[in-house]
């Protein structure tokens, strides 16, 4: 069978005596990096009975096979990550697939998640959710994805690098509006932080600040659809700014994603503005 593992995001005193037993129990650990495995397995004074194996993205296509064939043999796959629960954010899916559609077994020990746990600790509604992953490291893909979550009605959860923080804050304040939000860093850590605010406030502070240190959790609260619904001069000069950077396709896209309006009310205002340009 394959066994999803879940191992400590910063506080070794989460990882779970059935993980413990069965890190030291299978047969083979899949690792996102071996090092990092070897590292958990000796704090947490771990012997394992089997082996480590590398299995993340660059490998993934060569190793699923060796994989898939052990298991079949009747072998006990463990398949870890870094930090966390394997699958999120991290490679892992496509093995899970695999074993569904050959008829393997698939179990969890379920434990920590950086996601679930910055969620629980924000303040903001947790009954829905989207997880959104890392914002996008390039400017107009993080705006792109930023306009697309912008309507969603459930609270986002996002990853974020220290050093992206401050310029990603702002482009959410820009482009989301002056919504809640929780910074939450190093969590499980000694200087676990919650930081919470509305995001100008956030994005005015940080732009300030020293670079935060630690691994960064993003939490906006979701679209309120009582929120005034922006007028034709709110458009024009939200299509004005993105037209300056992006393509008219993909800014008819962002504005309408953030304004609900109809596709053509948008590329004909996009169109009046691109021609007296």
């Amino acid at each position: 069978m394959l066994l999803l593992i879940s191992t400590p995001i910063g506080n070794l005193g989460d990882l779970s005596p059935r993980a413990t037993e069965m890190l030291g129990r299978a047969d083979i650990i899949a690792c996102e990096d071996t090092r990092q495995t070897r590292k958990l397995l000796s704090l947490s004074s771990i012997t394992p009975s089997g082996r480590l194996v590398a299995y993340h993205d660059h490998n993934g296509e060569q190793m699923r096979p060796e994989l898939l064939a052990e298991m079949t043999a009747g072998r006990l796959v463990a398949l870890v990550s870094d930090a966390g629960t394997p699958l999120i954010s991290d490679p892992g899916y496509k093995l899970v697939a695999s074993c569904h559609e050959q008829g393997i077994q698939v179990s969890a020990v379920p434990g920590a998640s950086a996601a679930i746990m910055a969620l629980t600790i924000s303040g903001l509604p947790s009954d829905q959710f989207a997880f959104m992953g890392f914002v996008p490291q390039k400017k107009k893909a993080a705006e792109l994805a930023i306009s697309q979550a912008a309507g969603l009605p459930m609270t986002q959860i996002w990853f974020e690098t220290a050093k992206r923080l401050a310029g990603s804050l702002a482009s959410f304040s820009r482009i989301q509006g002056n919504r809640q939000a929780a910074i939450t860093r190093e969590l499980t850590k000694l200087y676990e932080e919650v930081d919470t605010g509305t995001l100008s406030g956030l994005a005015e502070k940080y732009a300030l600040a020293p670079t935060p240190k630690g691994e960064i959790v993003l939490v906006i609260s979701g679209s309120n659809k009582a929120e005034a619904v922006l007028d034709d001069n709110d458009i024009i000069q939200l299509l004005t700014e993105y037209l300056n950077h992006h393509s008219l396709r993909d800014a008819v896209r962002m504005v309408q994603d953030i304004s609900g309006r109809k596709h053509k009310d948008i590329y004909q205002l996009a169109l009046s503005l691109k021609d007296n340009s």
